[in-house]
């Protein structure tokens, strides 16, 4: 029979959940240093750790720093939807006027789209 080992058993995530409730503006670093300092003996993989840490951030609503990756708000011109011309919304505006709005136009979109195969 294998020998149980004498470091106590701790659930890593729930151990970061209170950390970072107790102080949310903790960094990754600070908070393995905490467990480290509660559970001198526990060995911790940095990977699972990474995983649980951001999971954690997250179920708890903490946003991040704003140090990670920059989105671009630009638009693209090139893109799926199709170039909107004045032909286009004339015959647009014509059939929202005989379905009689746009909810109207929704749902028989959507009966449209379901009666079709694909």
């Amino acid at each position: 029979m294998a020998k149980k080992s004498s470091t106590p058993e701790f659930n890593m995530s729930e151990v970061i959940r209170e950390i970072l409730t107790a102080s949310p503006k903790l960094s990754s670093k600070e908070v393995s240093d905490a467990i480290l300092a509660k559970y001198p003996g526990a060995k911790i993989n940095k990977n699972s750790f990474s995983v649980a840490f951001y999971t954690g951030r997250k179920k708890l609503g903490i946003s991040s720093s704003g140090r990670g990756r920059k989105v671009s708000l630009r638009k693209s011109t090139s893109g799926s939807r199709p170039s909107l011309n004045l032909a286009m919304l004339q015959t647009t505006a014509k059939f929202l006027s005989e379905i009689g709005g746009a909810e109207a136009a929704f749902e028989a979109i959507k009966q449209v789209q379901a009666v079709q195969v694909k």
